[in-house]
């Protein structure tokens, strides 16, 4: 006989773990979270992990403004560290796109979003390392923050367990039973578990597990780099992270010594496609090192004084619209997704466990219309305006 659970969570990552431990929190019985590796060994643990106060999806602004609250108060609510380190945020735009970034901010402001409008002379006071040359006006996003990805991931892991769930690591899911149009069991590397609910948080892992069930979720894993330089000795300590909407890269402080470059718009390229997301160099390339050398200089000039210290790929579960796949399939009653999430899952991870588990626990989600975000989205053509460029 199998053994039972009430729901079953697939993927260790943040995402994962803030659904187990919210189920725990609302009192189901038997939550089971399986992770073939080992907990943040996904994408998660080479997050970036920051925390950033806006989007151009009203939902999706809820689920960030809901995360900031809860990572403000991680310790009173979740128990733990999650590394969390105060930087604010700078979004800068060329002036071309002045009363673009002023109307975002304008309508982030109506929706309770911290922040303020900077002026070039007020970005070169905030940052005096930053090359202000070709910066028409700025926001500055004043909850921004970022944590670290796997201390974040642990601490909802403990809590869970705390909770009465149970975190299996090394545990794959080679199956799924369905009979009737209903989740029937979970196949894994260690056996069978009996469940009528299913979660997939499984990031570019996605797709397969929906291929188990017979679902084609149109999720591409794409990859993107993170490289880390280090910083002069007259440019150390905690620096707010920087957004340059003229190129789409952003860099933030690690710690009070590194600066990590990341281009932003790189992952919607073709070229960045990875077809098996078990088989891809994490590897930094030689000219994607250089492009950095070469770059980083020009908004931060005591940059030309910096060194390489290494870096590392990832992966991004890229949906069509950049916006994630959540909550129910009709097609199979018990299963629940969420993933998709185009790059920005770990920072609204911690309101997504939120609702998810209220969702599967009182089928409705009192913080957003997930409906917006469901897979029939695609099939009804009712794509999401994407994300991260202007309101």
């Amino acid at each position: 006989m199998p053994e039972t659970a009430d729901v079953v969570v697939i993927g260790g990552g943040c995402t994962g773990t803030s659904v187990a431990m919210r189920l725990a929190q609302r009192g189901v019985k038997k939550v089971v979270l399986l992770e073939k590796n080992y907990l943040a060994s996904g994408p998660t643990g080479k997050s970036i992990a920051n925390i950033v106060g806006y989007t151009s999806v009203e939902p999706m602004m809820k689920v960030i403004q809901r995360s900031i609250q809860i990572v403000k108060n991680f310790k009173e609510d979740i128990g733990g560290d999650p590394g969390m380190v105060p930087t604010t945020r700078l979004r800068l735009a060329p002036e071309k796109n002045r009363k673009e970034l002023e109307a975002d901010a304008k309508w982030q402001k109506k929706l309770g979003v911290n922040l303020r409008m900077l002026s070039r002379e007020d970005v070169k006071e905030l940052m005096p390392q930053l090359n202000t040359d070709g910066v028409g006006a700025a926001i500055q996003y004043l909850d921004s923050c970022y944590l670290n990805p796997v201390a974040t991931t642990g601490a909802y892991a403990n809590r869970a367990r705390d909770l009465g769930a149970e975190i299996r690591e090394e545990t794959e899911v080679t199956g799924i039973k369905v009979s009737g149009g209903k989740i029937r069991s979970v196949v894994t590397s260690k056996g069978e578990i009996s469940t009528r609910a299913v979660v997939v948080a499984t990031g570019p892992w996605s797709p397969r597990i929906g291929r188990m069930v017979g679902i084609e979720l149109p999720i591409e894993p794409k990859r993107v780099e993170s490289c880390f330089f280090l910083r002069p000795w007259d440019f150390r300590g905690v620096i707010p992270t920087v957004h340059n909407m003229a190129k789409g890269h952003m860099f933030r402080g690690e710690g009070e010594d590194i600066m990590i470059g990341f281009a932003i718009e790189a992952f919607l390229s073709p070229e960045r496609l990875v077809k098996d997301p078990d088989k891809f160099s994490e590897d930094i390339g030689e000219p994607i090192v250089k492009m950095w050398l070469g770059e980083i200089p020009q908004l931060f000039p005591p940059m030309k004084r910096t060194s390489y210290r290494g870096g590392h790929a990832s992966l991004y579960d890229c949906s069509p619209d950049e916006s994630p796949i959540l909550g129910k399939v009709p097609e199979v009653e018990g299963l629940y997704l969420c993933c998709g999430w185009s790059g920005i899952g770990f920072q609204q991870s911690m309101a997504t466990g939120e609702v998810l588990a209220e969702l599967i626990t009182e089928d409705k989600a009192s913080l957003i219309d997930w409906t917006i975000f469901s897979l029939n989205r695609f099939k009804e053509g009712r794509l999401i305006p994407r994300a991260w460029g202007f309101h």
